[in-house]
């Protein structure tokens, strides 16, 4: 049988003793280096000792009121007495000795209890991580002067203590870890050892390997394994143990020299017994319970040790990392279990897979496929209920929608196990941006003879384009889509043909067929290029009589509304200019259009140029230049071989070989077609005329003459006769 169930990412974990409870720390984070582990930021910089040391007392004074909710402690009542300067060494020693002393009472009395169960354990653990910051934080009372921030601990507590990032760039470094429990471990020169609030090495570096501390007590080796407490003292070693891993509540992972593995809690090198049983492996399982192996069986213990369920199955793992169900193994058959040790499914199934969905898609979700003989289907691990059986079940998407086979047939489920879409398709897309998705289906109406027609749907099972479709393009990034309809009545190319139709994202038809009864058989494709930013271009190809290739044409689709603007295809569209007109090629003639469509000047001009002050100047059919304005108008009749663009009110003219002249916005001669040069000089902007004879005539920019004025007065009256 195939262990598909295994594979499941989050559960599984090395037999290394080591790689075991990786995630232990999840705040823990490294830093680039992989020396910094966790978040040291400082929230704020203290600039005293008197400051830091009624930080600390804040701090600790709501740690034993988190702990003694039922019975209000008045140890630190009168804190509140004392401001920052009077909060001296000597009162702040008397605060933490008040509390040293209470927790050390509090675990005597736990201690003492007979009754032993998960409730005390978690108090136990409660009060010794507080007293261990306790201890940590004396040393504040013998600072006379230092550095200090207010920050947050491995767990995400406020706290008071030596800015730790200070060591970066320090080659003496390995590693540098965030403050937990009241103590941060390091790496120095190979070894670790432990820092207080202070920064202080409390416990120097001399270990081989050291664990953080848990509930007072760290796991430290140099040849031996060793406990060591918050002041420093070591325990005897620690028998028969090759490895160690800290968990919590005072409670760790051992590796034996018998290659066993079992739970010690913090009383080991005085018990010289095990927590737990012996394993042969033990892994994390969720956040409460732990995975064991006797031989090839596997069962759930507690972390005190006990057992929650028997190691009798051939395989168990979690449905989720912190669900309550799991997936069990018998005899080769795969079920379902609660981790109270109730079955939920019979182990019937060939395999069950849980499937994990980004909780951006769905929250809260819990699902898996089971499979056996008849197919696979969805199993909701919440409630266990199970979808209908396929035989495809494909990843769930954005939308929260996985595909499903049913038979040849292909529709959607949802993560609540709804079919949304019912599998009635022959094939189904991918979803686009816009939560559509090409669907094609035989027989529509029972019609077309069995005959494939594709359309568009929405994740919701809304048809948006109908599925009437021969084929279907995909949809372009403003939102429109190409569909084909076989045709058997064209009029151009005349028989059978198919036709090219746009609909945008809505469903909304952007252009339809030409004809009805005989549709042209155009051809279109979208673009992403966008004329003046606000205007999507479509090629257009539109079908010859006699057969030729089809010239490239172009429409335009205004791109919020999406509507089409154009009532005709164009071969060429220029960008619009200041008048927020186009001009446009249709039939080797330019014209323009405005931005809605409407034709202001017909395509009837050989030649068009852009706009200069409001007048276009055209070439017409006789080869003559002249001026039209933005309403098609014709201002300046064409009877010139060339013109330019207008500049203040004036452009140059020419009707032929040295019969240039100057002319304004109402065809008036300002300088008659008599010169053989005329040039507009760059500084002055400054009208420059040479005749055939070399006289040189100024005009300024209005027209006036300013140089040589007689003789240009003699030309421009014999050009008035």
């Amino acid at each position: 049988m195939k262990q598909l169930f295994l594979i499941i990412p989050a559960l599984i974990i090395s037999n290394s003793l080591i790689a075991q409870q990786e995630n232990l720390f999840a705040s823990s984070r490294k830093d680039s280096s992989g020396i910094f582990i966790g978040d040291m930021r400082a929230s704020e910089q203290v600039q005293s000792l008197e400051v830091a040391r009624k930080y600390a007392i804040t701090n600790l004074k709501k740690d034993l009121e988190g702990l003694d909710k039922n019975n209000k402690s008045s140890l630190l009542a009168d804190i509140g007495n004392n401001n920052d300067q009077n909060l001296n060494s000597e009162i702040y020693a008397t605060y933490l000795a008040r509390l040293d002393k209470k927790y050390k009472g509090d675990i005597r009395s736990i201690e003492t209890d007979n009754i032993r169960d998960i409730f005390q354990i978690e108090q136990k653990s409660d009060i010794k991580k507080r007293h261990s910051s306790v201890i940590s934080a004396q040393c504040f009372s013998s600072k006379n002067e230092g550095r200090f921030i207010k920050m947050k601990d491995l767990d995400g507590e406020e706290i008071i203590g030596f800015p730790l990032e200070s060591y970066k760039g320090n080659s003496r470094y390995g590693l540098v870890e965030n403050y937990h429990q009241g103590f941060a471990r390091i790496k120095k020169d190979q070894v670790f050892g432990f820092l207080n609030y202070c920064g202080d090495e409390t416990i120097p570096c001399q270990y081989e390997k050291a664990e953080p501390f848990n509930d007072g007590k760290a796991l430290v080796k140099k040849f031996d394994w060793y406990f060591v407490d918050v002041h420093g003292n070591e325990s005897e070693a620690l028998e028969n143990i090759l490895d160690a891993k800290s968990l919590r509540m005072g409670v760790s992972i051992a590796k034996f020299t018998n290659g066993k593995q079992a739970f010690i809690d913090n009383t080991y090198d005085v018990s010289k017994k095990p927590l737990s049983e012996y394993y042969d492996d033990i892994s994390a399982f969720n956040n409460e319970l732990f995975r064991v192996r006797i031989g090839k069986t596997y069962g759930l213990i507690k972390i005190d040790g006990s057992t929650k369920i028997d190691a009798i199955y051939d395989n168990l793992n979690a449905t989720a990392k912190q669900g309550k169900w799991m997936i069990i193994e018998q005899n080769k058959k795969v079920g379902l279990m609660d981790t109270e040790g109730n079955i939920k499914i019979k182990p019937s199934y060939e395999s069950i897979i849980n499937i994990t969905i980004d909780p951006t898609i769905a929250q809260n979700t819990n699902l898996g496929i089971a499979k056996d003989e008849a197919g696979i289907r969805l199993i909701d691990f919440k409630d266990f209920r199970s979808s209908k059986t396929y035989s495809f079940i494909g990843e769930f998407n954005k939308y929260g929608l996985a595909q499903i086979k049913d038979g040849k047939y292909v529709g959607f489920i949802n993560t609540e196990l709804k079919v949304v879409i019912e599998p009635v398709f022959n094939t189904l897309g991918k979803f686009n941006q816009y939560g559509l998705v090409s669907a094609c289906k035989a027989g529509v109406n029972g019609t077309n003879n069995g005959v494939n027609k594709c359309g568009y749907i929405k994740f919701d099972g809304t048809e948006i384009v109908p599925i009437n479709f021969d084929e279907v393009a995909q949809y372009n990034k403003y939102g429109l889509v190409v569909v084909k309809e076989n045709v058997n009545n064209c009029s151009i190319p005349s028989g059978n043909c198919q036709v090219d139709i746009i609909y945008d994202k809505n469903g909304n038809l952007v252009i339809g067929k030409t004809n009805e009864a005989a549709p042209i058989g155009i051809k279109y494709i979208t673009t992403d290029t966008l004329f003046n930013g606000n205007f999507v271009a479509i090629k257009t190809f539109n079908p010859l009589k006699n057969g030729d290739e089809m010239p490239v044409e172009y429409n335009l689709i205004e791109k919020n509304s999406l509507k089409r603007i154009t009532i005709q295809s164009y071969i060429s569209i220029k960008r619009y200019d200041s008048n927020l007109l186009f001009p446009v090629l249709k039939d080797g003639k330019w014209g323009l259009i405005d931005t809605t469509g409407k034709i202001v000047a017909k395509p009837a001009y050989k030649d068009i140029m852009i706009t200069t002050e409001g007048l276009y100047g055209v070439k017409y059919e006789n080869n003559k230049y002249g001026f039209i304005d933005k309403k098609g108008k014709v201002q300046i009749a064409f009877d010139y071989d060339e013109v330019r663009p207008f500049n203040n009110g004036l452009s140059i003219v020419s009707k032929g070989l040295g019969k240039l002249g100057v002319i304004n916005r109402y065809n008036a001669k300002i300088a008659p077609c008599y010169f053989a040069e005329v040039n507009i000089l760059p500084v002055t902007k400054q009208f420059e005329l040479l005749d055939t004879s070399g006289n040189k005539f100024i005009l300024n920019s209005n027209g006036d003459c300013v140089t040589n004025c007689t003789k240009f007065d003699e030309i421009r009256k014999l050009a008035n006769q």
